[in-house]
C-alpha cells in the first residue's frame, strides 16, 4: 500500500513538475500561443476530434479480438465501453488501479473468467507498445542522426528490447516458465500461482498466431491514424510541415512518453516541444501538444459519462483475488 502511494506521489510529481516547467519555459511566448489558437482553424480541429472516433472503434475492435483468443465473445458495444473506460482511469483516475486494470476487471465481470481477460488486456497493451516502438525505430533510422540527445535512442531501442523480450517469454513453448511452481501457502506462493495462470492465459496467443499478426497490424494502423489526427492540428495551426516526417517523429513523442508518469502528463508535452520546434517553433509546437492533450481529455470524459452511467466499482480486495 506504502509503495503504491510513494509510486503515485513520483508520478504526479514529475508530470506536474515538468508540465508546470514547460509552461514557465514558454511563458514568455504566452501571447504569441494564445494568437495561434485564435487564428487557427477550428474546422479542422474539430474534423480532428472526429476523426478519432473510428480510431477508438478500432482500439476497441483489438480488444475483442485478443478476448476472442482466449475463448471470451465480447460484443463490440461492450469493447468500446471497455476502451473508453480506460481512457477514463488512466486520465482522470491515475491511480494503482489504472485504465488497463479496470477494463480487465469490468471484463471478468462480463465474462467469468478473470485470468483469461486480463491476459488479454495484457496482450492488448503489449501490442500497443510494440507497434509504437516499431516505428519508432523506423523513425530513428531516418532521422537518429538530427537527435541530439542519444539517451533518446538508447532509451527507444532499450525498450523495444525489453518489451520484445517479455512478448517472447510469454509465448515460448515451455508451459511451465521456471521458477514458478503452484502449490503451498503464504502470499509469495499465491503471487506465483496468479502469475502462473497469467502466464498460461497469455501463452494461448502462441496457438493463435493469425490473431497477433491480424492485432499487430491493426496496431500499425491506429499508429498512422493517430498520426493524421496530429497532422491536422499541425494545419490547423498553421504549421508547415512535410507528413512522413510526423510519421518519424511523433512515435519517438509516445516512446518517451512512456517514461513513469501519469499515463504520459508533461513528459508528453515536453516531447512534443522538444522534437517538433525545430519545423515549426516551440510556440505552435507548444500549442499542438495542447491540442493533443485537449483531445485526450475530451475523450476521457466520454469515458467518465459511460462510467457514471454503468460504473466499475472496483475493490482492493478484486484487484487480488
Amino acid at each position: 500500500m506504502v509503495k503504491n502511494r510513494l509510486s503515485i506521489i513520483l508520478r504526479f510529481t514529475l508530470s506536474f513538475g515538468l508540465l508546470f516547467l514547460l509552461i514557465w519555459l514558454m511563458r514568455k511566448d504566452a501571447k504569441e500561443v494564445i494568437g495561434i489558437f485564435k487564428s487557427s482553424d477550428k474546422t479542422l480541429i474539430l474534423f480532428a476530434v472526429l476523426v478519432n472516433i473510428p480510431l477508438s472503434i478500432a482500439v476497441a475492435y483489438r480488444l475483442k479480438l485478443l478476448m476472442s483468443g482466449q475463448k471470451i465473445l465480447l460484443s463490440m458495444k461492450d469493447a468500446i465501453y471497455l476502451t473508453f473506460i480506460g481512457y477514463f482511469f488512466n486520465n482522470f483516475l491515475p491511480t494503482a488501479i489504472g485504465g488497463d486494470i479496470a477494463k480487465a476487471y469490468y471484463a471478468s465481470k462480463k465474462t467469468s473468467n478473470k485470468v483469461a481477460s486480463y491476459a488479454a488486456v495484457l496482450a492488448d497493451r503489449l501490442l500497443g507498445l510494440i507497434a509504437t516502438l516499431l516505428v519508432a525505430l523506423t523513425g530513428l533510422l531516418f532521422i537518429g542522426k538530427s537527435v541530439d540527445n542519444k539517451f533518446i535512442i538508447w532509451g527507444v531501442l532499450v525498450v523495444f528490447i525489453l518489451v520484445a523480450l517479455m512478448i517472447f517469454f510469454l509465448l515460448k513453448k515451455n508451459n511451465v516458465p521456471a521458477g514458478i511452481s503452484s502449490g503451498g501457502k503464504g502470499i509469495f506462493n499465491k503471487i506465483k500461482e496468479k502469475a502462473l495462470k497469467l502466464y498460461t492465459a497469455v501463452n494461448l496467443y502462441r496457438n493463435s498466431p493469425g490473431i497477433l499478426v491480424k492485432g499487430i497490424i491493426l496496431s500499425l494502423f491506429l499508429q498512422s491514424l493517430a498520426i493524421m489526427n496530429i497532422y491536422l492540428f499541425v494545419l490547423s495551426i498553421g504549421g508547415n510541415m512535410p507528413l512522413f516526417r510526423l510519421f518519424l517523429i511523433i512515435p519517438l513523442v509516445w516512446a518517451v512518453s512512456m517514461l513513469p508518469s501519469l499515463n504520459g502528463l508533461g513528459v508528453r508535452e515536453g516531447a512534443f516541444v522538444y522534437f517538433l520546434k525545430g519545423y515549426m517553433g516551440p510556440e505552435k509546437a507548444f500549442a499542438v501538444s495542447i491540442l493533443w492533450l485537449g483531445l485526450i481529455m475530451i475523450y476521457s470524459l466520454i469515458g467518465g459519462i459511460y462510467q457514471l452511467a454503468c460504473p466499475v466499482k472496483i475493490k482492493g480486495g478484486d484487484l487480488n483475488d
